[in-house]
């Protein structure tokens, strides 16, 4: 057996605690959760307690400045609990046991304004040119920013251009600035690379599948309508992969929510990713018809 899995015959843990040293050494604790959200939904790692017990000291410490270590860790425990209930899974699932001592209701959410533009402005020194471009015309487009008049950016480039680290960028700038911000994308997957990042469907609450005359169930005063409310910036990575009527459904219910006849109710919406794998995709179905 052993001797199978030094010759990489068998598969076992071991990459996936690898990945969590490598992580636990350069990233932010809410960003270390949500790598471990995603190993945890799309690697099937065998040992899912031992992987929790090993890097959750890790995954608390954001928590640890304000609370004590008991309820910062059942903190940790509820912000990977949301993050898996966003694609329908929970820690139970995985045999991660819930703690007995701080109810469920007990998530607030901690921002750290100085320690989110802290992070901005380092991504920021890293962009590139067209990133920045970018990134500049998003910011100034926000502070010139009229509550009657929308506007809308569009992120276009292919795989591994940056396009998930301008949106990244963006977000701790933001946030830094006191700028409540939404992230969302078309798969679970790319919406798990965002900073509290869901799904346009579970985000909005869009039916499925999304028709013409589809429309989302979020009522104007509902607890999800008011977070919308408060939102000023939208980041929708995967545009291009949705339906022209989950935009056209979106649009309609910030236009509800706020009651301003304004395209996406005047906030900040920007659109990201490629259009060249939609046209290649209608190609070949064109072919195959």
């Amino acid at each position: 057996m052993e001797v199978a899995k030094r010759r990489g015959l068998l598969r076992d843990d071991t990459e996936y605690e690898r990945c969590m040293v490598e992580a636990a050494m350069f990233q932010m604790p809410q960003q270390l959760r949500t790598l471990f959200c995603v190993i945890l939904l799309y690697c099937n790692p065998t040992k899912r307690i031992d992987l929790w017990n090993s890097f959750k000291a890790h995954m608390v410490e954001g928590f640890m400045q304000h609370v004590d270590a008991q309820t910062a860790e059942a903190m940790a425990f509820y912000a990977i609990e949301g993050k898996l209930k966003e694609q329908g899974r929970s820690c139970s699932d995985f045999g991660i046991p819930s703690p007995t001592s701080v109810p469920y209701s007990f998530e607030p959410k901690i921002i750290n304004k100085e320690e989110e533009l802290r992070i901005g402005q380092e991504m920021y020194t890293m962009l590139n040119q067209d990133q920045r471009s970018a990134a500049d015309d998003i910011l100034a487009a926000h502070r010139k920013q009229s509550t009657t008049v929308g506007s809308c950016f569009f992120i276009d480039g292919s795989g591994g251009t940056g396009k998930t680290y301008l949106y990244n960028t963006l977000y701790h700038l933001f946030m830094g600035e006191g700028v409540h911000v939404m992230t969302v994308a078309w798969t679970g997957i790319a919406a798990s690379l965002l900073p509290e990042g869901r799904t346009v469907q579970s985000r909005f609450k869009l039916p499925v599948p999304i028709l013409e005359p589809s429309t989302s169930s979020i009522r104007p005063n509902s607890k999800e309508a008011e977070e919308i409310r408060k939102t000023e910036v939208i980041i929708w990575d995967e545009a291009p992969m949705a339906p022209r009527y989950a935009l056209k459904a979106v649009d309609i219910l910030l236009r509800d929510i706020m009651n301003i006849n304004v395209p996406f109710e005047g906030k900040i919406m920007i659109l990201g990713g490629v259009f060249d794998k939609f046209f290649q995709s209608f190609d070949s179905q064109s072919d195959q018809n």
